[in-house]
């Protein structure tokens, strides 16, 4: 019914991401703009201000020959660490305060540990303090305490190396670059990353049916055909059937789909079809009524019976009155079905309308006379397709497992979810009805073939014959005239 395994499409992704990637262009957009602006729009200017101390081991044979060996040089920079957790520890930043509190009254300690940062300089044995406030002069001396401070407590602390102040800090006379550009790309990349991460959640949160290969990767049943929903702003159902004059594409696959369901039946005893879809909405009566006069043009004498007696849609579709008796009337016995048919525009196919909805549809669907109705009406037709309402909401279409070949599941691009697809799949196994077959039915069909895209309408236009019939009349009238 199902298949075990389901994994991730990345070419679906790919494409699922291209089309969506105007979605991170405007995140990228916004979010350079954010920091952009946030950058420019920053009152306050800071100041950093550096000096720098070296590190090394004191071994005074070595310093006397101004000779360090890579063992020395190694251990100090290894020593950097701890020298760095010293110089911020709360006995240097007291000494800090209390010498800077004449110059500058009311700082603390918390406050010069907040503007230092400290690093070294390329991997050496060099560190780099740096102090970073909204005064230049305040950022310099800062630093200048640290660098005087610090060396005398990281020597009684690690009892080992030695430091020796190289550069001492100088108020910087610019203030720190704020750099909105680069800080505008920084958003710009954040905002790609967290609208990607989205669009990926929601990739993999939609279970909907976007491609004929969603449904042959998910599932075992066959895919009879791909039929293209027509655009139109138009809510009148009649819009959408075919007819002699419709596209040689639309009628193609109309054919296509009527081949796939007599070959399917071929080796059956009932000639009797359910169409059906997972949910309302997928377009199962459009396909039933295009399908029944497919089948009435190639030849069949086809009874098309509309058997949703809760919301009937064929009698939109054919144009006959509403109140016309049907198989509601035929169950009861308050009407003989032959009369109530409606004849069509098509010669060999016939409607059987639903009738007035009753209050028991499932339990009508289910009484003996149904299963009389459906023999005598495989008697004098071909082929009797029924229009039901979906599995997913009501039993009616499982009401007549027994009595019909079996269903066609009517599935609609970027409408049916896997989901849906596999608990009507699963109810229909439990009454014994045979899912024959899905319908893909969608606006964007994607032709794995030479006459794809562009090319296939090409072909149609070239190979339509009724198109050369009418350049021809054409020609013969531009002769006579």
């Amino acid at each position: 019914m199902e298949k075990a395994e389901t994994r991730i499409d990345l070419l679906k992704l790919i494409r699922y991401l291209i089309k969506r990637a105007w979605i991170m262009i405007i995140c990228a957009m916004i979010g350079f703009g954010a920091f952009y602006m946030y950058t420019v729009s920053m009152k306050t200017d800071t100041y950093t201000a550096y000096g720098t101390m070296y590190v090394y081991n004191g071994n005074p044979n070595l310093i006397n020959y101004q000779y360090t060996s890579s063992n020395d040089l190694n251990s100090a920079v290894q020593l950097l660490d701890t020298y760095m957790v010293v110089v911020k520890s709360a006995k240097v930043m007291d000494v800090v305060a209390d010498r800077l509190a004449p110059q500058y009254p009311g700082i603390t300690p918390e406050f010069i540990s907040s503007t230092l940062s400290m690093g070294s300089v390329s991997g050496t044995g060099v560190l780099r303090v740096n102090c970073t406030t909204t005064n230049a002069q305040m950022s310099s001396d800062i630093c200048n305490a640290v660098l005087d401070t610090a060396p005398q407590e990281i020597i009684r602390v690690v009892n080992a190396g030695n430091i020796e102040i190289i550069d001492y800090a100088f108020p910087p006379l610019m203030p720190d670059s704020r750099r909105p550009v680069r800080k505008g790309i920084f958003g710009a990349l954040a905002g790609i990353a967290l609208s990607g991460a989205l669009l990926l959640f929601l990739f993999l949160m939609n279970h909907r049916i976007s491609s004929v290969k969603d449904l042959t990767d998910n599932f075992t049943q066959p895919v009879l055909a791909s039929i293209r929903r027509s655009r139109t702003d138009s809510k009148d159902p009649g819009t959408f059937l075919i007819s002699d004059s419709a596209r040689m594409e639309v009628l193609d696959r109309y054919a296509k789909l009527r081949m796939n369901l007599l070959y399917s039946l071929a080796a059956r005893d009932k000639r009797a079809v359910v169409i059906t879809s997972a949910i309302a909405g997928e377009g199962k009566s459009t396909v039933a009524a295009n399908l029944a006069i497919s089948c009435a043009m190639g030849g069949k004498r086809v009874l098309l019976v509309d058997g949703d007696m809760r919301r009937a849609r064929q009698q939109e579709i054919f144009k006959y009155a509403k109140d016309q008796p049907g198989l509601s009337e035929a169950l009861i016995g308050d009407c003989e079905w032959r009369k109530a048919l409606v004849q069509t525009e098509w010669e060999r196919l016939m409607v059987l309308p639903a009738g007035k909805f009753p209050p028991n549809p499932a339990e009508l669907l289910s009484i003996h006379q149904m299963s009389v109705l459906l023999e005598t009406m495989q008697e004098e037709f071909d082929l009797v397709l029924l229009d039901m309402p979906p599995i997913n909401i009501v039993p009616d279409p499982l009401s007549v497992s027994a009595q019909v070949a079996g269903c066609l599941l009517v599935t609609r691009q970027e409408f049916s979810d896997v989901q849906d697809i596999q608990k009507a799949l699963s109810a229909a196994k439990m009454t014994g009805m045979d899912v024959l077959g899905f319908v893909f039915y969608g606006e964007r069909l994607n032709e794995d073939s030479l006459y794809s895209r562009k090319n296939y309408s090409e072909y149609y236009h070239k190979y339509d014959y009724r198109s050369s019939a009418k350049d021809g009349q054409k020609a013969e009238l531009a002769k006579k005239g």
